[in-house]
């Protein structure tokens, strides 16, 4: 019978795990503290995140080392920045069936989880699994459509999802929805500063609208399918997470101008990691995306409202 495994136990890994868990009853759940995964076991609770909600009875948390050849489906779920401390950590071989990648981010050094994942594993199938879903609807069973990209293979992990709130949409493009994810984030970091700011509902349609044509650009620059700009893990996403405070990237950048962050450094938000990561990117040049340098400048501590006055005295150009 198939095993499935999500790793990490943060609300999004949960409520992934909660939802694999209605259709498949090996479903289990990793986390690094044996805590928190001996207090899910007794209770069916992740006091920490859904103290309120009683998990599935088919999910059974871990702990420590990974035989992850035995398990058919893997889902990571931990932050991109972990992976390569993971793999270091806590797998003991590296046969993988089939892989599925939930993170939004970059690695440590500013790798693709995909590209980390590729050349330290054995992976039969590799997948993506991106688009617009906070944790806390997901798990109350709100019907929620991902896309998901792969070569090939794709109804092996759809068929995990049938009949569940969750609907899935296919393609054949990995490292485009990967990247899409990864710069969402930063922008939903952006769209945190303008409501924070009090621009108006005016500025931040407009904001919206102008950040998909630099997603575009950008798309074009890394030479990757621009259509799928358009997909679920392209605007859904962007839209989703740039407008509401369950997102941390947006909630990150709207407390910033607040000023109602303590030790900034020390929170890990993936669109703050992937701003810094893309600067020193040679392929990217922040000047031909003045969105992006925007955000990039507010981050570092330049003034807000000057650097908002920059980007609009820009000269007029045509869409």
């Amino acid at each position: 019978m198939k095993k499935i495994l999500v790793i990490g136990a943060g609300s999004w890994g949960t409520a992934l795990a909660n939802t694999l868990a209605c259709n498949n009853k090996n479903v289990f759940l990793w986390t690094e503290k044996q805590k928190v995964s001996d207090q899910i076991n007794k209770t069916k609770i992740n006091k920490k995140y859904f103290k309120n909600i009683l998990l599935h009875k088919n999910i059974t948390s871990i702990f420590g080392k990974i035989d992850p050849k035995l398990y058919s489906f893997i889902f990571y779920v931990l932050p991109a920045k972990a992976f390569d401390k993971f793999l270091k950590n806590y797998l003991i071989n590296n046969q993988v069936n089939n892989f599925i990648i939930c993170s939004k981010g970059l690695g440590e050094k500013g790798e693709f989880v995909s590209d980390l994942a590729k050349e330290n594993l054995k992976i039969k199938n590799l997948f993506i699994l991106s688009g617009p879903s906070f944790a806390d609807e997901v798990i109350l069973n709100k019907p929620t459509a991902l896309s998901l990209a792969g070569k090939n293979q794709h109804e092996t992990i759809g068929v995990l999802f049938h009949s569940s709130n969750l609907r899935l949409y296919y393609s054949n493009h990995i490292k485009t929805l990967e990247f899409l994810g990864i710069l969402k984030n930063i922008y939903a970091l952006g769209a945190g500063i303008i409501d924070a700011l009090n621009l108006g509902e005016n500025a931040k349609a407009s904001y919206l609208t102008r950040c998909l044509y630099e997603i575009k650009s950008t798309l074009k620059i890394k030479k990757l399918d621009q259509e799928q700009l358009f997909s679920l893990g392209g605007v859904g996403d962007l839209f989703l997470t740039s407008n509401s405070f369950k997102s941390r990237n947006y909630n990150f950048g709207y407390r910033l101008i607040k000023n109602k962050l303590k030790n900034p450094e020390k929170i890990t938000i993936e669109g703050l990691n992937s701003i810094h990561v893309i600067n020193k990117n040679k392929d990217i040049d922040f000047n031909q995306l003045p969105i992006l340098k925007t955000i990039f400048n507010i981050i570092k501590g330049k003034n807000p409202q000057t650097e908002i006055e920059k980007l609009l005295k820009r000269k007029f150009k045509f869409e």
